[in-house]
């Protein structure tokens, strides 16, 4: 019996590595009915739930759970889920906007037949709105740079002899 659970919470784990959270809740959801919260596996299984639900945006049921499991007895268990909720409860933060690459859209026309493509060359106005940073080749530092460099390093030397 230990070895189908341990199958089925690996393949739990895989699902949610994989991103198939609702293949990993399908996983775990009839184990959660055997085993009770207070064991180890019911904990693990119930960790597992709350990070696929938290995947699925499921917020309210993650939070819920990890309220339960902040109350165990087990420490690890309890630090987890402690740290779980920190995250979940966290407030949400608007994004600024570049933040994100925006993919332009790419136009294509087809002709009647369907067979071949001509490419839309026109310049987007706003590509000549943006400010891109000056680039070119790096150069090296002048003599004066060091000179100072020298000048502050003795100085520093000097003062923190007094």
């Amino acid at each position: 019996m230990q070895r189908v659970i341990n199958k089925l919470l690996n393949s739990a784990e895989l699902a949610l590595e994989r991103g198939d959270y609702n293949q990993c809740l399908k996983f775990l959801e009839p184990l959660s009915q055997e085993y009770p919260l207070p064991t180890q596996e019911g904990a693990r299984i119930r960790i597992l739930m709350i990070t696929a639900w938290m995947g699925k945006g499921n917020d309210q049921e993650a939070i819920a759970i990890c309220r339960l499991l902040s109350k165990t007895k087990d420490p690890s268990v309890r630090q987890q889920a402690k740290q779980l909720l920190t995250i979940l409860e966290a407030p949400n933060l608007p994004r600024p906007s570049d933040w994100s690459i925006q993919i332009p859209r790419v136009s294509l026309a087809t002709t009647l037949n369907g067979n071949s493509y001509r490419k839309v060359n026109k310049k987007d106005p706003r590509d000549e709105s943006i400010q891109h940073p000056p680039t070119g080749p790096t150069k090296a530092f002048d003599i004066g740079f060091f000179a100072f460099l020298i000048a502050m390093l003795l100085s520093l030397t000097f003062f923190s002899g007094l």
